[in-house]
């Protein structure tokens, strides 16, 4: 969520997704996003912040990961900054690491933004009370805001700072199923149970495996474990097909295997467990 570019203050909510859309509009606010990791996430943070000339302040609130800890690492960032190879110095997150990032970088964000601690706080009138609390900054004349004084340089160091990504074409080819793994997949959805239902039926289809869950990453990496499939690309199909089937399940969406998603009518109410429409992945050539 973005305001205008005037506004001082970018909020960090940290996994707390709801805060974001809560916080917009608010006068001195001037970006409020989430944050889940504690390398690209907080790259992308700061990168952002210090492309807004304006902002001095940056909030960290929300609740954060016990886990990956982006908000306690980038706490840590502010505080000590990174050592040479990029770690963040004093974190605790999975993989602080900040291997884009220029020196330069780090300490243009240490020295212009002020962040404040508000981890575990997820009432929006809170937060924007602390806002409204924060001083507001005069204009820096002499340049301590910038990289070597200048705004130019800053924006080279940032650009310098960006990961330089290879584009490819989305192309690529799934093997015939015969070679992906013996039979094929069904897919359907138990709404009584509120359960994605994956079956994979043998050569003969008449027998095979049953697999249950809410998770479509969930029965992604079983169906993998049990050896159902060992082609990549078979796989990569199979979970996008399994998550199109829980945004159906969560958001009451008719679903037929292999065919769009149709947000004008809902499956019809199975009468038992595993009833409705499915249809079996035809082979791929």
């Amino acid at each position: 969520m973005v305001n205008h570019r005037t506004a001082d203050v970018a909020v960090c909510t940290l996994r707390t997704h709801t805060l974001p859309a809560r916080l917009a509009g608010h006068p001195r606010v001037a970006v409020a996003a989430p944050l889940a990791t504690a390398n690209l996430g907080i790259e992308e943070l700061v990168r952002g912040a210090l492309a807004r000339p304006a902002v001095r302040h940056l909030v960290v609130c929300g609740h954060d990961s016990r886990l990956f800890h982006p908000g306690q690492s980038l706490l840590a960032l502010a505080a000590h900054g990174t050592a040479p190879d990029g770690t963040i110095i004093g974190a605790h997150g999975h993989g602080a690491h900040l291997p884009n990032l220029r020196p330069p970088v780090v300490a243009a964000f240490r020295r212009r933004i002020a962040v404040h601690d508000l981890r575990g706080q997820d009432d929006p009138a809170a937060v924007l009370a602390a806002v409204d609390a924060l001083p507001r900054h005069a204009d820096d004349a002499d340049g301590a805001g910038d990289v070597s004084g200048g705004d130019g340089v800053l924006r080279e160091e940032l650009a310098a700072s960006t990961p330089r990504l290879v584009p490819l074409a989305a192309v690529g080819r799934i093997r015939p199923i015969a070679s992906a793994g013996a039979g094929c997949f069904v897919i359907s959805l138990d709404r009584p149970a509120g359960r994605i239902v994956l079956r994979h039926y043998g050569d003969d289809l008449a027998s095979g495996h049953e697999l249950r869950s809410r998770s479509a990453t969930a029965l992604t990496l079983a169906a993998v474990a049990h050896g159902l499939t060992d082609d990549p690309a078979h796989a990569g199909y199979l979970g996008g097909e399994l998550a199109k089937a829980e945004t159906a399940l969560r958001l009451g969406l008719a679903y037929v295997q292999d065919r769009p998603l149709d947000s004008r009518s809902a499956d019809p109410v199975p009468s038992h467990h595993g009833a409705g429409p499915v249809t079996a992945e035809p082979p791929r050539e």
